[in-house]
């Protein structure tokens, strides 16, 4: 009974929430906020993100071995990150999971360091 008035452990800092994503529903992507893989995911952000004339990492940030692919044709640029590897995004946008297996990817969010008290 008293064990219900312990105070819980607070979560360390980086550590956010999972989420357990679909394939094709559209999610908001805010800036400040720190999409990590849990499972390999691909992402579809729209073009509008892009700068012409500007690097890609004025729009995104990842690690080194993070694979973009920006098609001539479509809406949507392609981001695959592989389990532990992170992004963020340099405008809010909405994004979304692609899959061919339509199984859902387990996709973890946090605040970025930047933006913690």
């Amino acid at each position: 009974m008293f064990g219900w008035f312990r105070k819980k452990p607070d979560r360390p800092q980086g550590e956010g929430e999972v989420a357990l994503q679909p394939p094709g529903e559209v999610f908001p992507w805010s800036k400040g906020w720190v999409l990590t893989a849990v499972d390999e995911v691909v992402l579809a952000l729209p073009k509008a993100l892009l700068i012409p004339d500007r690097p890609l990492g004025d729009v995104v940030s990842g690690p080194d071995g993070m694979e973009v692919r920006v098609p001539p044709d479509g809406e949507a640029f392609i981001l695959r990150l592989l389990p532990g590897m992170s992004a963020s995004v340099a405008r809010s946008c909405q994004a979304y999971v692609v899959a061919d297996d339509g199984r859902p990817r387990r996709i973890r969010a946090s605040k970025s360091n930047e933006q913690q008290p």
